[in-house]
């Protein structure tokens, strides 16, 4: 059953079926809002409260754009708003670094992930989201200029630029990232 199928079906009034979406989506949300957020437990919230709307919103959805990049306008709202309500820099938390048994692996995790995120902070909130949407996400240009409620000509500008910028940037410090 494809998503509009379960949309439908929801919409419809079958609600059981709303949970086949959370676990569709739930683990791609979590590392888009980890990465916007930076914090674990900020993160479990924001999705738990993004899948809360969408769910409430669902009526709302009209089935002619991407389901994809409908909700992902949602979580990505969701975020913003934290942000701009707490106006914080959070402490980046790597799951994956945090379930290793390995000090070795531990620290070249961390130190990696360290050099990605100074990469990455180089970069404008739009551009950011451009790439965070585009390569942790997998979503389409079109779907990108959805969430991002800009025009496709700019998505692909935006791309461009941020890996031409992160590329002469990552060239300039070495690190990791020198080969990118």
């Amino acid at each position: 059953m494809n998503m509009d199928e379960l949309v439908t079906r929801i919409k419809n009034g079958e609600s059981h079926y709303f949970t086949n979406i959370v676990k569709h989506y739930e683990q791609k949300v979590f590392i888009t809002v980890i990465r916007i957020v930076k914090n674990h437990a900020t993160a479990e919230d924001i999705v738990q409260d993004s899948f809360i709307k969408v769910f409430y919103s669902l009526h709302k959805y009209k089935n002619t754009g991407s389901f994809n990049a409908w909700l992902y306008r949602i979580v990505v709202n969701n975020c913003f708003d934290y942000l701009r309500k707490n106006k914080l820099q959070m402490i980046h938390i790597d799951s994956e670094v945090m379930n290793s048994h390995y000090p070795e692996k531990i620290l070249l995790l961390h130190e990696r992930n360290e050099q990605l995120d100074q990469l990455l902070q180089q970069l404008d909130e739009t551009e950011y989201m451009v790439i965070l949407l585009k390569y942790v996400n997998e979503l389409s240009y079109d779907e990108i200029s959805e969430v991002l409620q800009i025009s496709l000509n700019d998505v692909r500008n935006k791309l461009h630029r941020s890996k031409k910028k992160l590329r002469s940037i990552s060239m300039k410090k070495g690190g990791y990232f020198y080969e990118m």
